[in-house]
């Protein structure tokens, strides 16, 4: 198996980078850098003082980690350029956003809009804050484009947002993976993409926000939209196609999209996508002798740079192992 580096944009780095602030004057320097301009008070008379902290850049969006070892209160104004989450991984600190506060912890989290002031107090007792900072415009062009309609103002999230079970849970789970993204195989642009897309779509599904009725309002989108999603995947199903871009080219919001193959087909648009690509791979092996490509080169070229993953999702499908299709067919 190749190394996964071989496979990557040279100027794809997901590393994460490690900032430390041993006085207040360099943690604010480390935090302005990393997020927004910010007055740090320190609450503890005498206490030894450091912030840690990682961020790391995915796309449109930067996830970290950010601790004080003394009693802390930040104050931001407004972030203007981006969506921010804090969340507890243990135990808790206080947070407003405009008039909204709350104490968050391991189930409940903030969502900040990019428009109000806001603040966090905390850390008189151990407490790691995971962050989720999202570029407003991708946020909002994302948004937009999966319900199919224009975003002319902040979307007004409410506090707290619940993220132990469920959807908030789910989405989590998509915030992690991309955490993830250094040791995979088949991390490229595409891959980020989708990702990026999966985890605002299952932010706007968590939180309570002003959009939130517009999410169960939409219908599914007519026959012929849903034709024209279908059409374009078995017309170039090794391109880097994403929702946006499918429900873009049929004329639809993602969402509507979404929804007319849960009903045609009871799969969702990209998961039909990797069924299209796993069959082509399999027509290609069919067709194809072992001097024209290997099974590697194969899969790769629909996509499949995650080798391992491949094969068990290609014998899911098709019963049998990619070689033993070449074997057959050779």
């Amino acid at each position: 198996m190749n190394d996964s580096s071989a496979d990557r944009s040279p100027d794809l780095d997901l590393s994460p980078r490690r900032l430390r602030g041993q006085s207040p004057e360099e943690a604010r320097e480390v935090g302005t850098e990393l997020y927004y301009p910010h007055q740090l008070r320190i609450r503890g008379i005498g206490s030894r003082f450091e912030m840690r902290a990682t961020a790391t850049k995915v796309g449109p969006l930067s996830i970290g980690t950010l601790k004080y070892t003394a009693p802390v209160t930040v104050e931001t104004g407004p972030y203007e350029d981006a969506y921010q989450v804090n969340i507890a991984l243990n135990g808790s600190f206080r947070t407003s956003a405009g008039s909204n506060a709350i104490v968050a912890n391991r189930s409940r989290c903030a969502v900040y809009r990019p428009d109000v002031d806001t603040a966090f107090s905390g850390w008189d007792s151990p407490c790691t804050m995971f962050t989720v900072k999202i570029e407003r415009s991708a946020f909002e062009r994302i948004t937009a484009q999966y319900l199919g309609t224009q975003v002319c103002s902040p979307i007004d999230f409410e506090l707290p947002m619940t993220i132990d079970r469920g959807d908030g849970a789910a989405w989590m789970q998509a915030v992690r993976l991309l955490l993830t993204l250094p040791q995979r195989e088949d991390t490229g642009p595409l891959l980020i993409d989708h990702l990026v897309e999966e985890t605002v779509v299952g932010l706007l599904w968590t939180g309570e926000h002003s959009l939130r009725p517009q999410l169960h309002g939409t219908s599914p989108a007519s026959v012929s939209a849903f034709r024209r999603g279908v059409d374009l995947i078995h017309a170039i199903p090794e391109e880097a196609l994403t929702l946006e871009s499918l429900a873009r080219y049929a004329g639809v919001s993602g969402r509507s999209l979404q929804l007319s193959f849960r009903r045609e087909l009871d799969l969702s648009p990209m998961k039909y996508l990797k069924t299209v690509r796993l069959d082509r791979v399999a027509e290609a092996l069919r067709e194809s002798s072992p001097c024209d490509s290997s099974v590697s080169e194969v899969a790769r070229r629909f996509g499949f740079t995650h080798l391992g993953r491949f094969a068990a999702d290609y014998a899911q499908r098709h019963r049998e192992k990619p070689s033993e299709t070449r074997r057959r067919h050779s």
